[in-house]
């Protein structure tokens, strides 16, 4: 399944360090498609690609931009985010593979692969005793029943809400999403994919390096590593002076 990460002319420097945390913590290195508007000057991975939207007009037509892009490809599901959620741990590549099963065979629309769901309210649909978790559907009536965090979609649903003026922040917080019947699962106990998130609004985080989901924070020896290829000199000189 591909995975397509939304970037901007602002931020595109990001996709450097999270192709790099992708490509240590994915195993075996999945196809990512960066979806941005002018091409990065570092080199990607052979695994990873980059496609132009065209013009970075701003955040208000990244609606458009998506809309225009996904109605040309064939994918029914894919996995979706943006360039700032690093994968901060290996991925749970067995449960991956389960939660794709779900919304290829059945009537799911989103489903979330960090720890977004649990602390919802949710209801269990499917518990694995064995690999010890849980598949758990969120309610109908939460907030960020849609999100730009690490999912799965069908691009029906996707598409569902986007319109040519909308801007993330607005279309994760679509109101018409609450009680439209569709189904958002996630998990509990176990998750695909742990991640940091780096910017909020528009400024890198001090504490980028931690969990977005729990008090986790990313290894040492990735902090070190990442801090460089998104230049953030305070993190180099605090681990010169250790």
């Amino acid at each position: 399944m591909n995975i397509y990460i939304l970037t901007s002319d602002k931020s595109i420097d990001l996709v450097e360090g999270l192709q790099y945390c992708v490509n240590k913590y994915w195993n075996p290195n999945p196809s990512v498609i960066i979806l941005g508007y002018k091409k990065p000057l570092f080199e990607l991975d052979d695994n990873f690609k980059f496609v132009s939207l065209g013009e970075d007009r701003g955040p208000d037509s990244v609606g458009e931009d998506l809309i225009n892009f996904f109605n040309t490809i064939d994918d029914e599901h894919f996995i979706f985010s943006v360039d700032d959620f690093f994968p901060i741990r290996r991925i749970n590549t067995f449960l991956l593979g389960c939660l794709e099963n779900q919304i290829i065979n059945e009537n799911i629309s989103r489903i979330a692969l960090t720890d977004q769901v649990r602390n919802k309210s949710h209801s269990v649909i499917i518990e694995d005793l064995y690999h010890k978790h849980k598949i758990i559907e969120m309610g109908q009536s939460e907030n960020y029943r849609i999100s730009a965090v690490w999912s799965m979609w069908s691009k029906e649903y996707f598409l569902k809400y986007l319109t040519p003026t909308t801007n993330l922040w607005q279309w994760e917080m679509s109101s018409p999403c609450k009680k439209d019947n569709h189904r958002i699962i996630g998990t509990k106990d176990k998750y695909v994919l742990q991640s940091c998130h780096l910017v909020k609004r528009g400024k890198l985080k001090r504490d980028w390096y931690k969990d977005s989901e729990s008090a986790d924070v990313m290894v040492d020896s990735d902090i070190e590593i990442v801090s460089k290829f998104i230049g953030d000199d305070r993190i180099t000189k605090m681990i010169k002076r250790q």
